[in-house]
């Protein structure tokens, strides 16, 4: 007996896998027989995940809402992954039919639309003679994205009958918490002889509101084993939403707040200036007696001054060279020149402050001017004859300077050349070079974004933007501009600014900057920028961080009105032109109201047409209706598009080839 105990025992083995779909991602909720004892052993976590004991010579049965069922042989497996197909069914429209005994039907509804929100309301009639107290019916509603063919699952609900929910709490020890559809139970609580009705509402947030949607539900009915009843529904098809008829364009916003204008940042620039001093006749002394020395030592003295003085300047550096004339011995020649670079920097110096002289790079140098440079002077004056014969004795003696000064000293014209023009060469020349903090011209700033656009400011950015001649011109600055500086608000508003302009609203452009401290221009844009890409509960969000009474008051309603605060905002957006007002009534549900406004619109536009038939179809008109929205198609026929998955107007719509002669009439 123990034996075969063991070997029983043996036959036995975990086996545990993950339950995907054909994208790889986790099934939850899926449920795991075992062919031994067929009924359920497991159900799969929120990852998808499984763990059972079950016989080796068993099968596993995989089983969920929405998938086709898999069955697989355990062999001597412990791993089993199993990846389950979406079941394909046919979802018709729903007709409900009175006393319904063999199929769980929900009734048809309407996908309806307040901001971003997809509601959804039904009731579920659960006959008496499917359901009984061994049962559990589950119903998963989801919104299906016909444009994008995704799937988006709502909440949902679990229907069990008395003994079928004890059965459970004694399956997870009276834990409940690990059924993971716990959260969603119901627990049947009228008489067995009694039919149900479920009544549904969730809600779902979809980002894109342009697409085309209808709602399914998919029904589930098991006992203790199996799966004894399943089947789909569409029971909503297209969405009821008539503000996308609302009309409103709104213009951007720049910004007017100083704060958020670049505070110009001056560049430092060099710049240089320029003065000669001539001295004294073999002496280091300036020659006092030239009045030429006077006005520059005076211009020199105010210019050093104005800098020292000049919190944007900086005086860097004095160059400075002594020159003698080149009569005489050359060493003594080179010797005062050097005293004459050390007396000017001693006069010129002295009148600087101390911190400023340490601070400056000095250069000195002392020089004996060639005899060439009397050549060129004496040439200057119309001496022709005398420049030739002293240029002929520099080729004749070369750098035997004493025999050249000895030749020079013998012409007829030396005394000249010793008065007028030796004095010239005997001089300091200097230069002295500063930077100076200035804010760049405009064109000095296009100069330097041509050479290193890296280097500007923002204000140097701000300019840019400000003086562009084109509108490509200044997308192109301000998308450098906010990728060179982090928090560039103005940058990024004028981008924005521009976009709305041209009718591209781009919500990713300002995300970066909207909070509490944003400027109400540019939360205002920014929620422009939402409506455009129909993300309204977004835009209502952003807005609600401006200050009260700033937000100009239409774009304020009519995103309130998008972001389904109807009342609120209808008598602002209502007085904004006659058809905002029927589409506004039509949202509020007061269809009688909408109605006869609605008659009112004598325009004759393919919208007007459009909501006429809107309200007409609510309260039944449906001769009216038809005709409404056969003249909306046939003055614009690209509105055909939207009447497909309209809720309000789909059950108007004849046959393709009827609506094909309706348009070429």
């Amino acid at each position: 007996m123990l034996a075969c105990c063991v070997n029983l025992s043996a036959q036995r083995i975990r086996v545990q896998g993950q339950i995907t779909d054909r994208n790889g991602k986790g099934v939850p909720n899926a449920n795991v027989f075992s062919s031994e004892k067929k009924e359920r052993i497991d159900m799969s976590d929120e990852d998808g995940r499984y763990s059972v004991l079950a016989d080796k010579n068993a099968s596993l049965k995989f089983t969920c809402i929405g998938y086709e069922d898999y069955t697989v042989k355990i062999g001597n497996k412990q791993i089993i992954d199993v990846v389950l197909k979406e079941a394909v069914f046919a979802l018709d429209e729903v007709t409900v039919i009175s006393k319904v005994k063999n199929k769980v039907v929900p009734e048809p509804t309407d996908i309806e639309i307040k901001g971003n929100y997809f509601h959804l309301k039904t009731r579920v009639p659960v006959p008496k003679e499917m359901f009984n107290s061994h049962r559990r019916l589950i119903l998963q509603p989801s919104i299906y994205d016909v444009t994008e063919k995704k799937r988006l699952l709502m909440q949902p609900v679990v229907f069990d009958g008395e003994d079928y929910h004890v059965s459970q709490k004694r399956m997870y020890d009276y834990e409940p918490d690990r059924d993971p559809l716990n959260a969603y139970v119901r627990v049947k609580e009228t008489s067995t002889r009694q039919g149900d009705v479920i009544a549904y509402h969730d809600s779902l947030y979809i980002e894109n509101l342009k697409h085309d949607y209808r709602a399914d539900v998919h029904i589930a009915m098991e006992n203790y084993r199996n799966i004894v009843y399943r089947d789909s529904f569409s029971i909503a098809r297209g969405t009821v939403n008539p503000l996308r008829f609302l009309e409103y364009k709104f213009s951007a916003f720049s910004l007017t707040d100083e704060r958020y204008i670049p505070k110009p940042i001056m560049q430092l620039r060099d710049t240089k200036g320029e003065v000669n001093l001539t001295f004294l006749v073999g002496k280091a002394s300036l020659d006092d007696r030239n009045p030429r020395n006077q006005i520059e030592l005076n211009r020199l003295n105010s210019e050093l001054r104005a800098i020292e003085n000049n919190p944007d300047a900086s005086l860097r550096s004095f160059h400075i060279v002594g020159i003698a004339s080149p009569d005489g011995g050359y060493e003594n020649n080179q010797k005062l020149a050097g005293l004459r670079t050390d007396k000017a920097l001693e006069r010129i110096l002295s009148q600087l402050d101390a911190s400023t002289r340490k601070a400056l790079e000095l250069k000195s140098a002392a020089q004996v001017a060639p005899w060439k440079d009397v050549v060129g002077l004496l040439r200057k004056d119309g001496l022709v004859k005398e420049a030739a014969e002293i240029e002929g004795l520099i080729k004749q003696y070369g750098e035997r300077t004493y025999r050249l000064n000895k030749a020079v000293k013998s012409t007829s014209y030396y005394d000249k050349i010793l008065s007028v023009y030796l004095p010239k060469l005997r001089k300091v020349q200097y230069t002295y070079g500063y930077s100076i903090f200035r804010s760049l011209t405009d064109e000095e700033i296009k100069a330097l974004y041509r050479q290193k656009p890296h280097d500007l400011t923002r204000f140097e950015y701000y300019r840019l933007l400000v003086t562009a001649e084109t509108q490509a011109e200044k997308e192109k600055y301000g998308k450098e501009a906010i990728e060179a500086y982090e928090g560039f608000t103005y940058a990024a508003n004028e981008l924005a600014v521009l976009n709305i302009a041209r009718d591209t609203p781009d919500a990713s452009i300002l995300a970066p900057f909207v909070g509490r401290s944003a400027p109400v221009e540019l939360l205002s844009n920014q929620a422009i920028a939402l409506l455009h890409e129909g993300k309204y509960m977004k835009a209502d969000s952003v807005l609600t961080l401006a200050p009260a009474g700033t937000v100009p008051a239409d774009l304020e309603a009519i995103v309130l009105a998008m972001s389904g605060s109807h009342e609120e905002a209808f008598e602002r957006v209502a007085s904004t032109s006659p058809l905002n007002e029927v589409v506004m009534l039509l949202a509020m549900k007061k269809n009688e109201e909408a109605w006869e406004k609605a008659v009112k619109l004598n325009a004759g536009s393919a919208k007007e047409y459009y909501v006429r038939a809107i309200a007409a179809n609510r309260l039944d008109k449906i001769g009216e209706a038809i005709l409404n929205i056969e003249a909306a198609l046939s003055l614009d026929p690209s509105l055909l598009e939207i009447a497909r998955i309209d809720g309000d107007i789909i059950d108007l719509l004849p046959e393709e080839q009827k609506i094909k002669n309706t348009l070429e009439k």
